[in-house]
């Protein structure tokens, strides 16, 4: 017999395997799953049983001293076969916990502020931004509204727009702009009458498709910003909703 499976195992074995596991955000739920999966498996593991040897009768002397009868050879004993439960689906099921039990402990202590975004570049994302309160934008600045998103990154602003200022206009509304921050106007001293004014690149990116809107920012060469950034290639900011992914291109 296999691992009982009730209905909180089986909830907890899809948070830890399926596609879009989230157990490992959850050390409770992984240490409740390695729990269930420890006594099923102590409930499942049964001895096979133990046949009492049989005694053979003792051939019949009289046919055996009689030269008329053909020797008869007596067919071969067939052991008897018993079922067994495979013990490689439970060793599975153990590495899958440990793994699972490792990475979200990892994952809990060295990167805790690090909400996953997805990207199809595969590059490391090494932060997650929130919006900030209370952003130093003029209002219609490259398309920002006064009550738009911005997010701050380590010299840079990247704003939520409907309007992309190099791609255009976007599907859904959803685009976004990058800054850097020391060289956007005090929002107090802009005026609007006399146009946009910023002395620097501009990195921005709308979404398309299943694509989401996207910015990368080289980090060496001309036209890379004055700023304190990991070393790397690039960086690439990616719009998530109300939040933004932070990936590096390490090179």
């Amino acid at each position: 017999m296999g691992i009982p499976i009730s209905d909180e195992l089986r909830a907890l074995r899809a948070r830890a395997y399926s596609p879009a596991a989230d157990i490992h955000l959850d050390p409770e739920a992984m240490r409740r799953l390695a729990e269930l999966e420890e006594a099923g498996r102590r409930t499942a593991v049964e001895e096979a049983p133990v046949l009492p040897p049989v005694d053979e009768p003792a051939p019949d002397q009289d046919a055996a001293a009689s030269p008329s009868e053909p020797d008869v050879v007596p067919p071969a004993e067939v052991e008897p076969t018993f079922w067994r439960r495979p013990r490689v689906r439970t060793a599975v099921w153990t590495a899958a916990v440990v793994i699972a039990a490792l990475f979200g402990a990892g994952l809990t202590y060295s990167v805790v502020a690090v909400a996953p975004v997805s990207t199809s570049s595969g590059a490391e994302q090494i932060e997650t931004l929130s919006p900030i309160a209370t952003p130093q934008i003029p209002p219609g600045y490259f398309g920002w509204e006064e009550d738009g998103l911005a997010f701050q990154y380590e010299g840079f602003t990247v704003v939520r727009t409907t309007y992309g200022f190099y791609s255009g206009s976007a599907e859904g509304g959803s685009c976004i702009q990058v800054f850097e921050t020391r060289l956007i106007p005090d929002s107090q001293e802009f005026n609007d009458a006399d146009g946009w004014s910023y002395d620097g690149n501009i990195w921005g990116g709308c979404a398309v498709g299943a694509f989401p809107a996207s910015a990368a920012v080289p980090l060496t060469g001309e036209g890379a910003p004055e700023a304190d950034l990991p070393d790397g290639r690039a960086i690439q900011f990616v719009l998530d909703g109300d939040r933004v992914g932070v990936f590096l291109d390490k090179g």
